[in-house]
Order: structure tokens, then sequence, then C-alpha cells
């Protein structure tokens, strides 16, 4: 193949920091005693931290493989669409969407506060207000709007500036835990521990087990941002088998990360003193247990990471929050302006703004909202990770034949493990009186961000109905297509010459149920037709015993005064559309129109269609491809004729999915091709 322009992305290793990042910067130095003190003891919370990778690698297993075979915005509500459907994708998508923008106010908020910890003056004066107890100082909102601001610009300019960001705050953050768990650990001491379980009051446990347990009631909000991964896969460059694993490991090594600064902070002071700490409470610590010069430089240290670590998580959230809800718009499960793509860095700029403006109310809202948005978010992910679980069950009966670039181990049984495991978990979450029940105020909260999706659901209900199940199936899953192909070089060649019809077959028209080779729309118009919908049905460069029928919808394409020409000729009804090629093939402004790629190909000698004419050259017949242009001597041919023979040396130009452009790429080293046309 020729040299072409080749599409960069965001790899394996940038895909885990803004995982791993999202994780375990939600809170670890700021929420550490509050977990100690509501599972009874650091041991409770290390074991049900433990405890949760049991829980939570099956589902994160599932994730492997959806987003590796899936690449797709959307995650979760991507599957759900794919396997049942409107409803389902419905409730998961915007499940998981309420809890993804549920933190970014919440890191919003934390961010503040440790900054006010860092520099005092920011607490000076009187407040503006007291929300839920809390106060809330009008140097804090002018703060969170700041970096709201700036974090929108970066997530605007796209996945991979956001990872950039997100590697160093990464760095930053994990050397912070790493130091704490190094100088807490010099000054361990197992009476530390005692005693290893205390029930605290209110609390819906009375042991240890019952402490460990309540762990896995906000271990889900804690955990979460690896769902960061598949929201921005879409993105991604490289082997997708790694970067679905990174799935895996950053769950597993957050799991680790939290129980060991649990058990290294939990044995370096009493912990029961430790649990009256102020917030950010590790950071304080070390002003203690090292007195002097030593322990005011922890105590820097650790912050600065605490606040590296909160805008990590608050990085890939934005990120995350626009994705789903760019996919949900793209399928029209909410408005469809959210689908909207700004023109350079093909990001959500209007879904982006959504975030923005949660980002903004955060400030607003002070610390006395958190309890209920952590445990309200754990809920939404759980729903939502319940079912993705079942989405893999169903995909692989229904889709075996999808490319799988990673299985999960045990297959299907693991998937069912995970459901089962995430379902429970959800029921639990909204019974009183046993370990991970969430609480009243949760429940309306999830309750109330529940009925208001369904208004909206129901309220898009028109926009739904303007196109098929497949066709907004189609707009979702555009970007499979091509991403493992390089983008050719001669794109900016479409712009000019190259234009796409769209129309519907009308009614009575005298040629609905001939063959395209009956119409020979190709021979006469210099037209051909790159796809058909019917129905739920999607036909790929269909070959020319294919009928055309009434209500069929019909994509052609052609040099731009032969489909001028064509819409004169011939009967496609007073309504059509007209888009470039570039914007088909999703190289130019707009979003993806159709699953197809394009590639430049040199003819180098050895392949069994040189030296015979298009028409029995076994491109379109044998590899299923169309061939639009022909680059020799310098020179360029738009939709050569049929008759036109193939030469050494030759460029071409052809369009197809992936797999058949890697078949015709291939097709010179395959022995006994038939190049017959039928």
């Amino acid at each position: 193949m020729k040299d072409v322009q080749k599409k960069s992305g965001v790899g394996a290793i940038d895909f885990f920091c803004i995982g791993f990042g999202a994780i375990v910067g939600v809170g670890w130095a700021v929420s550490i005693n509050n977990w100690m003190a509501g599972s009874g003891g650091p041991l409770p919370a290390a074991a049900g931290y433990i405890a949760a990778i049991i829980m939570m690698v099956p589902i994160a297993l599932c994730y492997c493989e959806l987003c590796s075979m899936l690449p797709v915005s959307g995650g979760g509500m991507a599957y759900a669409f794919r396997a049942y459907g409107d409803h389902i994708s419905f409730v998961s998508g915007w499940a998981a969407f309420g809890a993804f923008i549920t933190i970014i106010p919440w890191e919003a908020i934390y961010v503040v506060d440790i900054l006010s910890v860092l520099i005092p003056q920011l607490r000076a004066g009187k407040p503006l207000y007291t929300l839920a107890g809390a106060d809330v100082y009008p140097s804090h909102i002018i703060i969170g709007t700041i970096i709201s601001i700036v974090l929108y610009f970066i997530n605007r300019k796209g996945v991979a500036s956001s990872a950039k960001l997100q590697k160093f705050l990464c760095l930053a953050l994990v050397g912070a835990g790493i130091l704490a768990m190094i100088c807490a650990g010099i000054k361990m001491d197992v009476n530390n521990f005692e005693p290893l379980y205390v029930h605290p009051k209110g609390a819906f446990h009375s042991n240890f087990f019952g402490g460990m347990l309540s762990i896995l009631a906000s271990a889900p909000f804690f955990l979460a941002g690896f769902e960061t991964i598949p929201q921005g896969i879409e993105s991604a460059g490289g082997d997708m088998k790694k970067i679905g694993k990174t799935v895996v490991f950053t769950v597993v090594l957050s799991c680790v990360f939290y129980a060991l600064l649990l058990v290294t902070i939990g044995g370096a002071y009493p912990w029961q003193d430790f649990i009256g700490f102020n917030r950010p409470s590790a950071a304080n610590l070390f002003k203690v247990i090292y007195k002097g010069p030593v322990g005011v430089a922890l105590y820097t240290l650790i912050l600065a990471g605490a606040i590296c670590g909160l805008l990590t998580t608050w990085n890939g959230f934005m990120m995350a929050s626009s994705q789903i809800l760019m996919a949900m718009s793209r399928v029209s499960i909410v408005p469809n302006v959210l689908a909207k793509q700004h023109p350079k860095y093909k990001t959500p700029v209007n879904a982006l703004r959504v975030c923005l403006v949660a980002s903004l109310i955060g400030p607003f809202l002070g610390m006395g909202l958190i309890d209920s948005l952590t445990t309200f978010s754990a809920a939404g992910y759980v729903l939502s990770w319940t079912i993705t679980a079942f989405c893999l069950i169903k995909l692989r009966k229904t889709e075996p034949e999808l490319e799988r670039p990673y299985k999960i181990p045990g297959g299907v049984t693991t998937a069912w493990v995970a459901g089962i495991i995430m379902l429970v978990v959800f029921v639990l979450l909204f019974i009183p009186g046993q370990p991970v029940y969430m609480g009243y105020k949760a429940i309306i909260l999830f309750a109330w961000w529940m009925l208001i999706g369904v208004i909206l659901f129901v309220l898009d209900y028109r926009q739904r109905q303007k196109y098929s199940k497949l066709k907004r199936a189609s707009f979702l899953f555009a970007s499979m297509a091509s991403s493992s192909l390089a983008v050719p070089g001669f794109v900016d060649e479409m712009e000019d010459n190259y234009r796409v019809i769209s129309f519907v077959i009308p009614k009575d028209t005298d040629y609905a149920g001939q063959t395209l080779m009956e119409l020979e729309w190709g021979k006469t118009q210099s037209i051909f037709i790159v796809k058909i919908e019917r129905g739920t049905e999607m036909m790929m460069l269909p070959n020319g015993n294919t009928k055309v029928l009434e209500g069929d919808r019909v994509f052609a394409m052609g040099l731009e005064k032969m489909v001028r020409r064509f819409t004169v000729r011939w009967d496609i009804g007073g309504k059509y559309t007209m888009s470039t090629m570039k914007d088909f093939m999703g190289f130019g402004a707009t979003e993806k129109q159709s699953p197809l790629a394009c590639m430049e190909l040199k003819v180098k000698g050895d392949e069994p269609y040189v030296g015979k004419p298009l028409k029995f050259s076994g491109i379109q017949s044998e590899a299923h491809c169309m061939l639009i242009g022909i680059e020799r001597d310098g020179d360029f041919v738009m939709m050569p004729d049929a008759n036109m023979e193939i030469r050494l040396d030759d460029v071409l130009w052809v369009v197809g999915t992936d797999a058949d452009l890697k078949y015709l790429a291939e097709m010179g080293e395959k022995k006994g091709v038939n190049t017959e046309e039928n």
C-alpha cells in the first residue's frame, strides 16, 4: 500500500493513566478516614476493598471484551443498544450518565475545599451562604469556575489532549500515594489497629464482616473510574486487546492501592483518633506522626498529590460524561443537538458544555451534599454494569461473528457471575437494615434522576421515529469501520469531486423491483450504489443482482456533475440529501454516515488483476470493494470505465469495509483467485 497519513490514537498506557487516575483520584487523601469510620476500622475497610476485587473483576472483564469488540463512545449504553435496543440502552446510559455527571461537581467541591486548606486566605471573610450545614465562600466559586473552564478547553481538544494532562497528574498522584504508604509504614504499630472493629453509630452492621461488606456500598463510586476507558475508546490507537485489558488492570491495582493505604495509614496512628482528623485527613496525619520540617514537607506533598488526584478524576469524568452524552444523542435517547462535534477536534462540544455547567454548579453546592452524591452515583454505576454483563451474554449468542480481540476467561459463565453479583448488589442498595443500604436520601435522588430521564426519553420519541434503529445504529457504530485503517492522502480530492446522494425509492415508481444490473445506473449514469437500507437490513456495496424496492433508502456515489444529472433524469422523489464523499466517509466536519473505509493501493505486479480490465479484476466480485479512481503517471482518472485495464504501478483508490479492504490488499498473495465477474 502507498504511504498514507495515519490516524493518531490514544494508546494503552494513556488509557491506563486515564482510568487509574480517574479511580484513585476520587479522594483517598480526603475520604480515607471516612472509610475507616464507616466500616468500623482500617482492617475491615481494607478487607472490603480486597472483596471489591472479587465483585468488580468479573464486570471489568466484561468491559474488556466489549470495549475491544465495539470500540465506540458510549460504553455500556452502546453495548445495550446493540444487544437490546432503545429502552434498555436508555436505562443503562441514563443511569451511567447520572453517575458520571455527579462526580464532576463532587470533584469541584473537594478540589476547592482542599485548596482552601492549602491557601487559608480562600476562606477569608464571611461566607456567601450556608447549604446543608456547609459554608460557601466567593473565592470557592471563583476558583472552581476557573478550573472548570480550563478543563473544558483541554477536553474540547480531544481525548489525546486530556490524556496528556492525565499522565502528568497521575504520576504526581501515584507518587504521593507511594510516599504516603512508605512514610506511614515506617511508623506502623500493630497496636494502632486495636480494636479491630467498632460498631459505628447508626451503621447497619455489627461485626468485622459486616463492616467489610459496607465498603461495597460506596466502592462502585470509588472504583468507577475504569468506565472512562470504554467511554474514550473511540479515540484509541494501537492494540485493542491491550487497551481492553487496561480495564481489569486499573480495577485490580486501584483496589490494592486503596487497601495498602488503609493498612499503612491505619497502622501509623491510633485509628479511632485518626478518624476525627479534619480534611484532608491523610495529609494532616503526617504533621502529627512526623514533627518539624519533615512533617510539614510530607503534609504539603501529600496535599499536592491529593489535589492532583482530584483533578485526574474531574478531568477523566468530564471526558467520559461528554462521550456518553454524545453516544445517547446519536441514537436519539437525548436531543440530537448534543451529538454535535467540533469541526477540527471531533469532540462533542455541546455535550462538553453540559458537563461544564455541572462543573460550575459544584462550588455553589458546598461540602454538605457530598455523601448523598456519592451513594446516588453508586446506584447508577451498578445498574449500568448489571445491564452490561447481560449484554455480553446476549451478543455472544446473536453476533458470534463479531471480531473479539479479547475474550474473557470463562466465557459467558464469567458474564453470568458478573451480572448476578451486580444485580444482587443493586437490590441490596435499596433494602434498609443491611450493610450495603445506601440511605433514603440517595434513593430519592436516584428515583428523581431516572424519572427525569424517562420524561426526556418520551419527549424525544418523534426524533427516534425519524430514523430506523438500523440508521441510528449506523451513527453510533460508524467509527468502528475505519478504526484500524489509515486515512488515505487522497481524501481532500473527494471534497471537490465526489458526491453522495441519499434518497428513498418513491411509491409507484416504474423502476422499483428492478435489479441494479437492469437499471444500468453505473453504465449509463456513472452512478454507483454504495449502500441500501431496507428495514433493519443494511447492504453495503450491493451486487448487480440486488433489487431496489419501494421504501429502500439508497446511497449513490459519483462525480458531482453526474450526481446532479442523475437527480434530474430519474424519479427519486423531492426529498433527497447530498453530501461530499469526504463527509460521508467520516473525514469531514460532520459525523460519519457509513461503515465504510477507503484505501490507496499501489499495484506491485504480482496481483491477480494486473493486466485485466476492471470488470474482470475481481475487485468487486471477489473482494466486494469499489474502485473510485486510478492514479497513473501523475494523472487522475475519476470513476474509471469498466473496460480500463489495471497496470503495474497504478495507484488504486478503493472503498469498502475494513475486512474487504484488507482482503483486497492481500489478494496478491492469494493463488487461484476467480476474477470472472458474474
